[in-house]
This record gives structure tokens, sequence and C-alpha cells, in this order.
């Protein structure tokens, strides 16, 4: 009897160790982030391999880096009729006012800025450190779910993160209502993204696709792409934005 609960405790520990290998070898070769990556505004998007993966019904939204939409335009999303009554309400002059220019956005438009950002990735824990508005992401690669739907939103909103093959999977709730376009169309607090990040093969360049739900203020699923370049030893610098800016 003691002899093979020896021989059984043995064959658990080879089994965990085995296990761990794996995983750790799993780790070993999933992509290095890490970096100071630079925003990139490409007139034709080399991630399209990336783009062409998002849903059949996904509504792909041009209107990142330079290519702000105007009033009215909401890149062909159907708002709803309380967003649209909204963004007809909107005061472009409101944004210069001082209580309003260091108001940053969600995560939802921050990734858009044409700001830098540093990642720092880890095994259970990936950080984004955005120049813009000094915003940090954290994403969380540890198996934990989202919080109750009633725990605190903020603008960067919780994330959890996986890995499939070569893609950074993440999954963002938890966000404030916040703009959503540049011209007084916000979303809502239950908006839902999921972004795919991959490194170009050479792993000189980062896409990035989001996808957003919110029933709340627009009809089914729009997308976003975004690229930037890595530029080795540099850093982002504090915001240190200026209530008086537009004054």
């Amino acid at each position: 009897m003691l002899m093979a609960t020896i021989r059984g405790t043995m064959v658990l520990l080879a089994v965990l160790i085995a296990v761990m290998s794996i995983g750790a070898r799993a780790q070993d070769t999933v992509p290095d982030l890490s970096g100071f990556w630079s925003v990139r505004f490409e007139q034709v998007p080399s991630g399209q391999a990336l783009i062409d993966e998002l849903p059949e019904d996904a509504l792909l939204i041009d209107d990142t880096g330079a290519g702000e939409l105007g009033a009215g335009d909401f890149g062909g999303l159907k708002l709803s009729p309380r967003s649209i009554a909204e963004a007809e309400r909107y005061d472009f002059q409101d944004e210069l006012k001082t209580e309003n220019t260091c108001n940053p956005p969600s995560a939802a438009f921050y990734m858009q800025a044409p700001f830098p950002m540093e990642i720092y990735a880890g095994r259970d824990i990936i950080v984004f450190k955005m120049e813009y508005f000094d915003m940090f992401r954290i994403i969380f690669l540890d198996g934990r779910s989202h919080p109750p739907g009633d725990a605190p939103h903020s603008k960067s909103g919780h994330s959890i993160g996986h890995w499939d093959d070569d893609t950074l999977v993440v999954d963002t709730t938890h966000l404030v209502a916040s703009t959503f376009m540049n011209n007084g169309f916000n979303h809502s607090s239950d908006i839902h993204m999921i972004e795919r990040f991959r490194l170009s093969p050479d792993g000189s360049t980062l896409w990035l696709t989001q996808q957003y739900r919110d029933p709340a203020t627009f009809e089914g699923l729009a997308a976003r792409y975004m690229a930037w370049g890595i530029v080795p030893g540099e850093y982002v610098f504090p915001y240190d934005c200026d209530p008086s800016y537009g004054v």
C-alpha cells in the first residue's frame, strides 16, 4: 500500500512538472510586445490580415489619427435617437473651455490618439503607459474574470486578456461613458470592447483592431484599426495638460 501511494504521488508530481513545463514553454513562445511604440499613419494598412479577421458584420470606422469625422458623420453607424440628439446639441467650442481641456477620453478613444506609448509585458500582466493624458492600462493575463457590473468604472476600464497563438486578445468592460467620436458622439458605460494586438512578421509594427458593442448608443458591431512602429531607446514624456490651452 505504501509503495503504491509513493508511486501515485510520484506520477502526480511528474504530471504537475510536465504541465508547468508546458506552460513555461508556451509563455516563452508568445511575442514580446514590450517597448516604445510610435503611431503610424498608414495610407494602406500594413495589418490588413488582422482587419480581414474582423467579424463579417463589423463596420470599420475610418476616423483614427488625423481622420476625425465632422458634425453628423458617424462613419456609417446607426445611432440611437438619444445619441443623435446628444450629438446634435454638441458645441465644438465646449472642448476648448478650461473645464474640458484636460478631461481625458476613455480607452475606447484614447488608444487612437496620435501620441506614443510604452508597453511593459509580463507573464500575468501587461501595462500600457500612454503619453496621451498620462493614461495607464492594466491587462490581466492570470485567468481572472471581470468584476461585477456595479464595480467602479473608469477611463481605462477593466481588461482581461489571453494569447490566441501570436495574437493578444483583450476584453475590456467597466468604461465610464465618454467620447467615442470627436464630434459629440459618446459611448455609454455599458460599452464592451474586444481588442486584438499582433506584431508584424518582422516585429517592427504593432497592429490593433478594436471591436465595440454598445446597444445603448448604436446598432451592431463597430471596429477600428490602428498601427504603431517600434522605436528603440525612446520614452513617453509627461503630458502636462494645460487647462488654459483653449483660452
